[in-house]
């Protein structure tokens, strides 16, 4: 019997809950402190507050990524079943499975949607009859995904490049810009098509976490 790939999913749910309780935290003490209260927890500091909450529950979706991807090339199984990996035989190690492919590098890069794709099909065979789940969720998901990854990416540096790609971000993920503003602004705005409303920072993060549970 195969081994299970650990409920991953579950460990990025608990960190993304804790990432929105610490933001749900600062805004309750801007609502409900006096001057001095709402001086130390200004607007500006509450949007810092949630560039820094999705940064920390974005890394930890690469990490998640990262450990499913390493455990499918031992043959770990998810609910679709195991792998079937394009060399043939599973490594017999997580250390191996990295080893191999790290190559002569020291470290992989799993924001990039596009990037986990590739990596995916190089090593795991997709097609009819092949689950290829962590490539398939994601491909399925390119697009929104691409716009996540758009706004780390955003937070992180503040290039023209980066400032147009985030403003691509918002008006798919929104329907509006933000282009004058930090991430911040558009992750403490308002996604007013939900019922109860929620704010983007827990809109975006909630579809990270659903994708995870899709995955393993």
């Amino acid at each position: 019997m195969s081994r299970r790939i650990p409920r991953f999913d579950l460990v990025l749910s608990s960190q993304a809950n804790a990432a929105i309780s610490i933001v749900r935290a600062g805004e309750i003490a801007h609502a409900s402190g006096g001057p001095a209260i709402r001086k130390e927890w200004s607007v500006s500091r509450l949007e810092a507050l949630h560039e820094l909450a999705y940064l920390r529950v974005f890394a930890a979706w690469e990490t998640f990524l990262e450990a499913v991807f390493y455990r499918s090339l031992c043959g770990y199984a998810s609910t679709a079943g195991q792998e079937t990996l394009v060399a043939g035989a599973y490594y017999s190690s997580l250390t191996a499975a990295e080893t191999a492919v790290l190559g002569p590098h020291t470290y992989l890069l799993w924001h990039s949607p596009q990037r986990v794709i590739d990596r995916c099909r190089r090593y795991i065979r997709y097609g009819p009859g092949f689950p290829a789940r962590q490539e398939t969720v994601i491909a399925s998901n390119l697009a929104r995904l691409e716009s996540l990854a758009a706004t780390r990416h955003r937070i992180v540096h503040d290039h023209a490049d980066a400032k147009r790609k985030f403003d691509n971000a918002t008006l798919h993920i929104a329907g509006r810009t933000f282009s004058a503003s930090r991430p911040g602004r558009f992750l403490r705005d308002w996604d007013h098509s939900a019922l109860p409303r929620r704010r983007w920072l827990e809109v975006t993060i909630a579809e990270l976490t659903s994708l995870a549970r899709q995955i393993v």
